[in-house]
């Protein structure tokens, strides 16, 4: 069984690195328009509960140098063939500082099987040339109609985006919905009819969108994504689209209108402040582009996004992991696909220098998807590389590397409380940055005392220890020994400086304090302590 199992990998393998060897030269596709928007209805719950389902139009030509093969399917003997455009489309929103896909993975591929060569141009003047091809200069365009029918739209899952192929033999079209028994589901004639498919309610199969994703407040985008068998991947970067689309409610029924030109490339390139990259599996497998976006420091603390798109990539991601720098605290880290499904959610772990993000089974980040992260942490951003796990057998390396801002730069300084005092009494303090003078404040001291002071120390309690045994009921000890330094007859305030020297090996190291004040008779010992504070020292 282990060789068998050990041979069927090695002809997987090769028999894909065969496939993705499929790169015709000259062969260059130019998607530039999207040109319209429908809704087509709604289906579920009342609203904002249900899904509606949307329809792009779009326009393509050909720029490169060569013909491309575009056969009509079925053929008149009633095969279908592989030789034919396929078009994905997905939603997209940005708001609050993260762009995420709201189109769910329900949303089907248009297949393009029908050879059309409308006449001349932005790629230039329509040629003449061989019957069953795209010719150069020529030009195609879709409306909403025909990219909305359903006798042509089918699951991207059954599409190698990288190779652009499409086995039609078991396909979904093969089969029928809904599905015959038999030879039938896998002769390579399409049992799909067209009574099948005006059958379907007037969602399914189309840009299938989640009416609780609409109704949010941000900017929409729809993408179109035209997938081309043979084109090398050099020549595809015009390959996707994206247009910003309008959606209203009003009352009864969703419109849409188109709210702007269109973008060239992945939808990730409207994410406004963010840094894009891509990289893929060499020429074994296809593209993964990483946006990343990093806000602050607020009190020390950045804020890190990433939006990662899989443009083309048929084995799928499996994992993001980023290098961390290792005393960076964190917090606040979280995680989106596009199902809607929790109990699938990629999980997060951290371990050493590297912060992971893992899919769960059967949800690994495939073509045409959007997935998202973040988290909160106290180290600067520097450039760096984030690894893809690959989810999948096939040809080509297990992971793939792309550039990209990562939490590895410098430590920043942060103070953090811890606890809380009694009777009024309250600690603060200033960052900790290195060559820098924090400043640890004790607030709320009552009218009267004339002595107290703030313990520093390198030993933070484990836990709280509770003082009433002592004579200081409800009041905590969070710290354990240390230096006291006492303030004589405060007037609300004391404040003891923190000289933080300039030294490099100074940063991750911590601090903690915490102040008592003389202030009797307010508590039988005649002492009462404040929260305590813990200083992270940083270098900015």
């Amino acid at each position: 069984m282990r060789i068998s199992l050990n041979l069927l990998v090695l002809a997987c393998a090769a028999s894909m690195a065969v496939a993705q060897s499929n790169a015709v030269p000259g062969t260059d596709v130019n998607l530039y328009d999207v040109s319209a928007s429908t809704i087509y209805g709604r289906r579920g719950p009342a609203y904002p509960n249900g899904e509606v389902g949307i329809g792009f139009g779009h326009a393509f030509c050909n720029a490169g140098t060569v013909h491309v093969p575009w056969q009509t399917s079925p053929t008149t003997a009633g095969q279908m063939t592989d030789i034919h455009f396929k078009i994905a489309f997905l939603l997209a929103r940005e708001s609050n500082g993260r762009i995420v896909q709201v189109s769910t993975p329900e949303t089907c591929v248009k297949h393009s099987r029908v050879t059309y060569n409308l006449g001349s141009s932005q790629c230039g003047t329509c040629q003449s040339g061989p019957t069953s091809t795209f010719r150069m200069g020529c030009y195609d365009a879709y409306s909403t109609g025909f990219n909305g029918n359903r006798f042509n739209l089918g699951p991207t899952s059954e599409i190698d985006p990288w190779t652009g192929s499409w086995n039609p033999v078991g396909s979904y079209f093969d089969r029928g919905d809904p599905a015959v028994v038999g030879a039938a589901a896998s002769d390579g004639v399409q049992s799909l009819t067209s009574t099948q498919a005006n059958a379907f309610e007037v969602v399914k199969n189309r840009v299938v969108v989640p009416e609780s994703e609409l109704s949010q407040p941000g900017t929409f985008f729809g993408q179109v994504h035209l997938v081309c068998e043979g084109e090398p991947v050099g020549n595809r970067g015009n390959n996707l689209l994206s247009e910003a689309l309008n959606f209203t409610w009003n009352g009864s029924a969703w419109t849409t209108s188109n709210a702007g030109g269109p973008v060239q490339g992945s939808v990730l390139n409207r994410w406004s402040g963010a840094t894009r990259n891509t990289a893929g599996n060499g020429l074994d497998d296809g593209r993964f582009l990483v946006a990343a976006k990093v806000t602050g420091p607020v009190n020390g603390v950045y804020h890190y996004e990433y939006a990662v798109h899989n443009i083309d990539n048929v084995r799928g991601g499996a994992s993001l992991k980023l290098p961390l720098h290792p005393s960076a605290q964190l917090t606040a880290v979280g995680f989106r696909d596009i199902d809607g499904n929790v109990l699938n959610d990629w999980t997060w772990s951290r371990s050493g220098g590297e912060l992971a993000f893992l899919a769960s089974a059967n949800n690994s980040l495939d073509w045409n998807s959007l997935y998202n992260f973040w988290f909160d942490t106290t180290v600067a951003p520097t450039a760096g590389t984030v690894t893809i796990d690959q989810a999948r057998i096939g040809a080509g390396a297990l992971s793939v590397a792309v550039a990209s801002d990562v939490p590895n730069g410098s430590l920043s300084a942060t103070v953090a409380s811890v606890g809380a005092g009694c009777f009024g009494l309250s600690l603060s303090a200033t960052r900790p940055v290195l060559a820098t003078t924090a400043q640890i404040t004790t607030s709320g001291i009552p009218a009267g005392t004339t002595i107290g002071f703030t313990v520093l120390t390198l030993t933070p309690a484990l836990t709280p220890i509770d003082l009433t045994a002592i004579g200081m009921p409800t009041c905590f000890a969070y710290v354990v020994g240390g230096i006291n330094e006492v303030w004589l007859n405060p007037v609300g305030t004391a404040q003891v400086p923190l000289v933080v020297p300039n030294n490099l090996s100074l940063v991750g190291a911590s601090v903690a304090a915490q102040s008592v004040s003389a202030s009797p008779p307010l508590t039988p010992l005649g002492f009462i302590a404040s929260n305590g504070v813990t200083l992270n020292i940083g270098a900015q």
